[in-house]
């Protein structure tokens, strides 16, 4: 990233710029400030990509001690946010002793260890308490969780709510993040723990992998209350796009027959949705619960094992986007 004036300033001229750019070998990212980043792949032309882009460009306009920070960050790191991305870049002038906003962002102090190494980017953990903090507690939990399924340390953003510990949303924050962990795997898996805990239901297992006495795999569960032989299955419609029936060999065929197993073992399967959200769970909790005194009926010996999750989890947090060719790289090293 760099602007026009320092291309000029390592020798290049108008003209050669301009040809460098309806090449395609620089791109325009805002007003006065390129790339030579190739534009050519699927990768470096993703949503994630053009934001994190967008926000370097911002912080090159700027300038000073300007860091990508909060929902931003979180699109750097590739942790998950509930809703929407947001539409303009988010950071943070690093100057003071408390947070205040100027000019359409924010101005806080971002000590050396709340920063990505080489990078004008808040931590992962800073990333997250800040988010819990100007988030609400739902969409907190859906990023607290999605980093910590990554591998973040809770250590680490220990620390942090330690040194921001007055700062405003810290209650949010620090209520979020004790009630966080690391097992589930979606935003609605998140949710659905809200929904259980705001009804009043028992906290379940995550994440559970079902086998047979025998010893047989039978399938890995969202959520399971093993005192009620009940299971939790959540499921977005995504998963389910393009099919008008559960048709034999699709997903949803494949669900179905899935589903029968875990009932065959004797446990009681209730499937939670986003629509759930709707009345704040309480529907989703009366078929929990009908399911529970289902369960508690069955007197016989258990025909099922529980044991821990057989899945590989997701990636660590914040990959890399691949770094373009270095043909690519040396047409613009004079600029950089």
């Amino acid at each position: 990233m760099f602007r026009r004036c320092q291309a000029i300033a390592a020798g290049y001229t108008e003209a050669e710029i301009d040809r460098l750019l309806r090449k395609g070998t620089w791109h325009k990212v805002r007003h006065g400030i390129y790339t030579a980043w190739p534009f050519d792949n699927k990768q470096v032309t993703s949503d994630r990509y053009m934001h994190v882009l967008a926000s370097a460009a911002r912080v090159l306009a700027i300038g000073g001690d300007t860091l990508t920070s909060h929902d931003s960050a979180a699109v750097w790191h590739e942790i998950e946010l509930m809703g929407a991305w947001p539409a303009e870049p988010t950071l943070t002038l690093a100057r003071g002793d408390r947070a205040v906003t100027s000019r359409g962002y924010l101005v806080a102090p971002v000590p050396q260890a709340h920063r990505v190494a080489g990078e004008s980017v808040t931590s992962a953990a800073r990333t997250v308490v800040d988010c819990c903090r100007s988030r609400s507690f739902a969409a907190g939990l859906v990023t607290a969780e999605s980093a910590l399924r990554a591998g973040l340390d809770p250590a680490a953003i220990a620390a942090v709510l330690d040194v921001c510990k007055r700062w405003p949303g810290m209650a949010t924050a620090r209520e979020v993040i004790a009630f966080a962990d690391k097992w589930s795997e979606t935003a609605l898996e998140s949710l659905a723990r809200i929904w259980c805990r705001d009804n009043g239901l028992p906290a379940p297992q995550q994440q559970r992998s079902v086998r047979t006495l025998g010893g047989v795999f039978v399938a890995e569960v969202d959520f399971v209350w093993d005192e009620f032989r009940t299971v939790l299955e959540t499921d977005g419609r995504k998963k389910y796009a393009g099919e008008t029936a559960i048709k034999k060999g699709g997903v949803g065929w494949k669900e179905k027959l899935r589903e029968d197993t875990v009932r065959d073992t004797g446990l009681q399967v209730v499937r939670g949705y986003w629509s759930d959200g709707d009345d704040g769970g309480a529907d989703l909790a009366a078929r929990l619960r009908r399911a529970f005194e289902r369960g508690l009926r069955e007197t016989g010996e258990r025909e099922y094992v529980l044991g821990p999750p057989v899945r590989v989890h997701p990636r660590p947090l914040a990959p890399r986007v691949a770094r373009p060719a270095r043909s690519a790289r040396s047409q613009s090293s004079r600029a950089q």
